[in-house]
């Protein structure tokens, strides 16, 4: 069945559009998004931030979006779809944050922690309007019917307002990063992260380190390791802590895997003393 795609329109500055899923690249949904954003914004510049979010993992989704937004152009469109719940009564959303960046995606708290960063939600919109999202529309397949296109109109012009009934911002739904338990001498930590070559992301910050008096070395899984600065400051193989590019605590390995090594994985606990 052929599918009505809209025209796109002409005369306006094309927003950049940043792309986000849970997709991977194994099948085609990553490319026919791509094909629905450029019928519609034909001159726009899709930014492929990741689709390799673990399924379904909407916070990993959202920490990967707010890390990422201080380093993307301003006047993006943020389109992202992490979204376990597609097809159930949970709203699809459009935001415009406080930077004028805009935001697309599902009303679970993918984008909350990246419109926190850009300034805050300042309006919101629930998308609906029959001009938006493509018909007929798939119960499964939000990002190619709903967000690929809302994403795309928003990017050459279309007015937010006309995306479909304004939202209360102060009743969207937010996450929020659990915080590390401190105590002098320990910290009870959360992986909240572990990137693709092993480095194992805490939520602590160096200010933590600093609260419960730890410096010079870290007591992680019976062992003593040392703070470094950078992965050449440890021998080949060696364990040791960082504080990486987001600011966060990481537990590494110079050329290996600190998950593998520690056996960790996203939402593990570990206490540092």
């Amino acid at each position: 069945m052929a599918r009505d795609v809209p025209a796109s329109c002409g005369g306006l500055v094309t927003r950049p559009i940043v792309f986000c899923t849970d997709y991977g690249l194994r099948d085609e949904f990553v490319g026919v998004c791509h094909g629905v954003m450029l019928k519609i914004a034909p001159d726009a510049s899709v930014i492929d931030l990741s689709h390799a979010v673990p399924r379904q993992d909407v916070m990993r989704g959202a920490l990967v979006l707010s890390r990422a937004a201080p380093y993307l152009p301003d006047d993006a469109v943020y389109c992202a779809v992490v979204d376990p719940g597609v097809g159930s009564e949970r709203r699809a959303v459009a935001i415009r944050a406080g930077t004028g960046a805009l935001l697309v995606g599902p009303d679970n708290g993918l984008l909350s922690l990246a419109w926190a960063v850009l300034g805050g939600a300042e309006d919101a919109f629930e998308i609906s309007s029959p001009g938006i999202v493509l018909h007929p529309m798939s119960n499964t397949f939000h990002g190619r019917d709903v967000f690929a296109p809302a994403a795309a109109h928003l990017a050459i012009g279309t007015p937010l307002e006309t995306i479909g009934p304004p939202l209360d911002p102060g009743r969207l739904t937010v996450l929020e990063v659990p915080g590390p338990m401190v105590a002098p001498g320990a910290i009870g930590a959360r992986v909240i992260g572990v990137d693709g070559f092993g480095n194992v992301q805490l939520n602590v910050t160096r200010e933590h380190l600093i609260d419960a008096g730890i410096e010079g070395t870290v007591g992680v899984a019976g062992s003593r390791v040392p703070l470094v600065e950078t992965f050449t400051d440890l021998p080949v193989h060696g364990l040791g802590v960082i504080v990486d590019s987001q600011g966060f605590v990481a537990l590494v390995v110079n050329k290996g895997s600190a998950a593998e090594v520690l056996h960790l994985g996203e939402g593990s606990t570990v206490v540092l003393e």
